[in-house]
């Protein structure tokens, strides 16, 4: 009966042989990737952060924050803002607006060397704009702004600028409603004044013709009257008879001008105190964040750093070398299966 036999294990020593006659060849490759990444690590441009720390605002309405009696926790103009509005100033700092004014300012297209007669140099222009310049909110809720450029003066000056602009646009769009709403309650207060002049001229003819307090006037002349005739004064009595005549054909009338003069009034009331608030929020300009650190010029570069360029190069070689090995351990085997 014929023994099994079993494979036999390698000898770690074989390895270090195999690997010990290639020698040159692994320490060629190695070497040629330590002059390739010190090569890299210098050649790459240097890049320098800055940074912009802010807090949002938790009202953005001045005339709730300040003019408005039954104010909440959240009109609050010196309260921080949560999660939520952190989320929102995230999104105005993606907005297209910021990103173009932010580019054109600083000839964003030169500084990231793209041709400007590219087919898609928007495209391009938007993708550095992403890799240099990036928002996030931290664990506090605050908002951080960092921008990475090859000048430290020109990255702490865009990330100022767009903590700036973070108001500018925040505002140009507030007011744009803000505006059309003012037109709106103003139009609205123009129409109801025109209509409480003409309810107080008629009120005015009213009382030219003798109706000046239907209410008062009615219970007097009860009064007086009852009076006149107790007397058998009958010319008085005719007179008076004369006057509710005249309370019975305008009295209604009367009585209906004064209840809607009165609703009209108090409805004005109403409408010019948000007329009022309206245009507060029309003409403000209060701030929708809370710097809590501006944009200071680096004097260390951020990017890259040259230890690690030069040992991901290294490692990088010696996977190469390793896989040169394989190859040239493999094609042998072939040749001789084949000889």
């Amino acid at each position: 009966m014929q023994e099994p036999t079993f494979d036999k294990q390698p000898d770690p020593f074989d390895l270090i042989l195999y690997l010990w006659a290639r020698r040159k060849l692994i320490g060629g490759i190695l070497v040629g990737g330590l002059i390739a990444g010190v090569a890299a690590a210098f050649w790459i441009t240097p890049l320098y952060q800055s940074e912009v720390i802010m807090f949002p605002a938790i009202t953005n309405s001045v005339s709730k924050a300040l003019l408005n009696e039954q104010s909440t926790g959240r009109d609050d103009i010196l309260a921080l803002g949560d999660e939520e509005d952190s989320e929102q100033l995230i999104q105005m700092l993606h907005s297209e607006k910021i990103r173009d004014r932010v580019a054109k300012r600083f000839d964003l297209m030169r500084v990231y060397e793209i041709d400007s007669t590219s087919k898609h140099r928007t495209s391009e222009l938007y993708e550095a704009y992403a890799e240099h310049i990036k928002y996030e909110r931290t664990k506090f809720s605050s908002v951080r702004v960092e921008v990475l450029d090859p000048d430290p003066q020109r990255a702490s000056d865009i990330a100022n600028y767009i903590a700036d602009q973070v108001d500018t646009v925040w505002t140009e769009m507030a007011r744009e409603r803000a505006t059309k709403g003012y037109a709106v309650v103003e139009q609205k207060v123009r129409e109801l004044e025109e209509n409480i002049r003409v309810m107080a001229d008629s009120m005015r003819v009213l009382r030219e013709l003798g109706v000046h307090d239907y209410h008062t006037q009615t219970e007097r002349y009860n009064e007086y009257l009852g009076a006149a005739i107790v007397k058998g004064d009958q010319r008085a009595v005719k007179e008076f008879e004369e006057r509710f005549k005249v309370l019975a054909q305008y009295g209604g009338p009367y009585v209906t001008l004064q209840d809607r003069l009165f609703n009209e009034t108090k409805r004005m009331s109403v409408l010019r105190m948000k007329l009022e608030q309206a245009k507060a929020d029309m003409d403000s300009d209060l701030p929708h964040k809370f710097v809590v650190n501006r944009a200071l010029p680096s004097d260390k570069k951020h990017s890259p750093v040259r230890w690690l360029v030069v040992a991901v190069s290294m490692a990088s070689a010696l996977l190469l070398a390793m896989l040169v090995l394989v190859v040239q351990a493999n094609v042998q085997k072939i040749r001789k299966a084949h000889g």
